[in-house]
């Protein structure tokens, strides 16, 4: 049996000039070895070679010959002698070559003949033929130069060792500044100049014609009197029929503006990151398909842990329990709306002190291609010294805002006391100023209220009373109030329909205050004030309308923030610590509705809120 694997055998056929085939007799014409030369021919007329289980020369035959060579193997299978056959094959339309075959058999003593040596020439058939070759030829070879010329890249065919040019496309001969004469037939060295700067990239080049091996450059930093940018440069060896390296095609692609953007990127990341650090802010990753949570340096600080990575659960478990749901649901909605979020909540640490941090998290989610959400990313911010402050300052502020009611009120009872004496007399200098420092006593009352009710609804204890009331009625009831405080302004209710809400009345009735007090406050003298009330899908909409100042865009999503106050020069005249809107909006909430705002700077502004029009009173 011969052995194919025997390295005399594999150099033999190697160097052997033409091709050379070993076929198996059965299956009749199995290739299971060949020599270099085969194989270019088969990759030159565009057939697939593979190895040991395809007959790929019957499939070159037409029928009649296809029988030919079978009865050829036969032969010598069966008188062990070599054989000679010439055919054409039809690998093109019009064949133009004919192929000498020589079979030799493979004796082995007396056994069967196995295996059978096939030595192939291909030569052209006449003449004529050979002239129609050479026109072939110089066709493809025309079609090579238009698709080389017409290449969106810069392509160019080097020679030998001296980098000789000997094709330049238009593309190239524009990055290099030079014409076809100034290069085509002359090595590049000499032809550019330049080069001499980069003489390590021209070894390297040079290395191909030894190692056979080709060569990619990324990121290469080229710079000539036409151009100055960065490419990708990709040499890959030609080689001749002896497998000798002779010519090395060059391609080059610009890559300026991608190399460009990466470091204006890598710039966005660097400052990104230094304002991160200046900010004391972490960063985090959450794989949702691995159920790992990547840190940062800094987010591990804050977490305090040993390493940066820890699973999802664990994760989880750090969360107080009081704030999990509300974390969790606001990443589903973020989920579930492709946005971002935004919370704060607690966690307690793994110390053995029981430790607990404040921290404000924001992140949103990343897509692939199915849309399904792969991680989520985000930065994190230790507030644990913020929160304890504001903290603090609740309790301050609801500790001043309780001593203060005492003396409020006997302040207040005094004055009506001397109102009701003044009653009688015709001293109307002394009653017209208790009615002003009454309504100022009103006016910081209100104040003192607002205080009090943040520092509840920060700790918690505020809680609703509700009953089933007629809002139109609450809210003709504090618009009479009002146009007895607020004189200057004229305010009209809208709506006259009976219209049944279950809610806390005095805190609804705060609300509509707070909105028509501001009202006033920020719109000018003889203006309207306009309070609507209609019931639309199951909810009752309440409405403040005012012809005053107006809010610019920019306020709008901060103006029920906590003590927030519009920074204007008209704003700074105008008294107020920024809590009533806050108030409102908590209050709302509270009743499971919603408030919002709708202003045109300069025009005026209209605050509504919602409530349930059929709610139960929750036991």
């Amino acid at each position: 049996m011969i052995d194919l694997t025997s390295s005399l055998l594999k150099a033999l056929l190697k160097h052997a000039h033409n091709p050379i085939i070993i076929f198996k007799i059965k299956p009749v014409l199995v290739v299971v070895e060949h020599n270099d030369a085969y194989q270019a021919l088969i990759a030159r007329i565009g057939g697939n070679l593979k190895f040991y289980d395809v007959d790929i020369i019957p499939t070159l035959l037409s029928d009649e010959e296809r029988d030919l060579l079978i009865n050829a193997v036969q032969q010598v299978s069966e008188f062990k002698k070599p054989v000679s056959l010439v055919i054409h094959p039809i690998y093109s339309n019009s064949p133009n070559v004919k192929w000498e075959l020589e079979f030799s058999p493979v004796l082995q003593n007396e056994h069967p003949v196995e295996y059978i040596i096939c030595s192939l020439k291909e030569v052209p058939v006449n003449e004529n033929d050979l002239e129609r070759i050479l026109f072939e030829l110089s066709e493809s070879e025309a079609r090579f130069r238009g698709f080389f010329e017409q290449a969106p890249l810069g392509m160019c065919v080097l020679r030998g060792p001296d980098l000789i040019t000997e094709y330049a496309n238009d593309n190239i001969l524009k990055l290099w500044g030079k014409t076809r004469k100034e290069v085509i037939g002359i090595p590049q060295e000499q032809a550019r100049p330049e080069l001499a700067k980069q003489r390590h990239i021209l070894n390297r080049v040079k290395e191909i014609f030894k190692t056979g091996a080709p060569l990619t450059l990324n990121e290469l930093k080229i710079s000539t009197a036409a151009f100055d940018g960065y490419f990708v440069a990709l040499y890959q060896p030609l080689k001749n029929d002896k497998n000798e390296v002779t010519r090395i095609l060059a391609i080059i692609k610009d890559i300026t503006e991608e190399v460009n953007f990466k470091k204006e990127l890598l710039k966005a990341k660097d400052i990104l990151k230094l304002a991160m650090d200046a900010s004391e802010m972490g960063s985090w990753n959450v794989d949702l398909e691995s159920k790992k949570v990547l840190l940062s340096e800094r987010a591990q600080q804050i977490y305090e842990l040993e390493n940066n990575r820890m699973g999802l659960e664990e994760a989880k478990a750090m969360i107080a329990k009081a704030d999990f749901e509300v974390l969790s649901a606001s990443i589903r909605k973020a989920l579930h709306n492709r946005s971002g979020f935004n919370v704060e909540y607690q966690i307690n640490l793994k110390s053995p002190a029981n430790k607990t941090k404040w921290l404000r998290t924001a992140g949103k989610a990343y897509y692939n291609a199915d849309g399904k959400p792969v991680y989520i990313a985000g930065a994190v911010l230790d507030i644990t010294e913020h929160k304890q402050d504001e903290l603090r300052k609740n309790d301050f502020i609801g500790m001043v805002s309780h001593e203060l009611k005492t003396p409020l009120t006997s302040l207040s009872a005094y004055v009506q006391l001397l109102q009701f004496k003044l009653k009688e007399t015709e001293n109307s200098f002394a009653i017209d100023t208790l009615d002003k420092v009454n309504l100022q006593l009103k006016r910081m009352s209100l104040m003192i209220d607002g205080f009090l009710n943040v520092s509840l609804l920060e700790s918690g204890k505020i809680l609703l009373n509700k009953t089933d009331f007629d809002v139109i009625a609450l809210i003709k009831s504090i618009a009479e109030e009002n146009r007895i405080v607020l004189p200057s302004h004229f305010i009209q209710v809208i709506g006259t329909e009976q219209t049944i809400v279950n809610a806390d009345m005095e805190k609804i009735g705060n609300v509509i205050s707070n909105l028509i007090g501001n009202a006033a406050k920020y719109s000018k003298k003889d203006s309207f004030i306009a309070i609507k009330c209609e019931k639309i899908d199951g909810e009752v909409i309440i409405s403040v309308e005012d012809e005053g100042i107006g809010i610019k865009e920019n306020n709008i999503l901060r103006l029920f923030d906590r003590f927030f106050r519009v920074d204007s020069a008209i704003t700074k005249t105008i008294a107020g610590f920024g809590v009533g809107l806050y108030i409102c909006a908590e209050i709302i909430k509270r009743h499971e509705g919603k408030i919002w705002v709708e202003s045109k700077f300069g025009k005026g502004s209209t605050f509504y809120f919602s409530l349930p029009a059929e709610q139960t009173t929750i036991p």
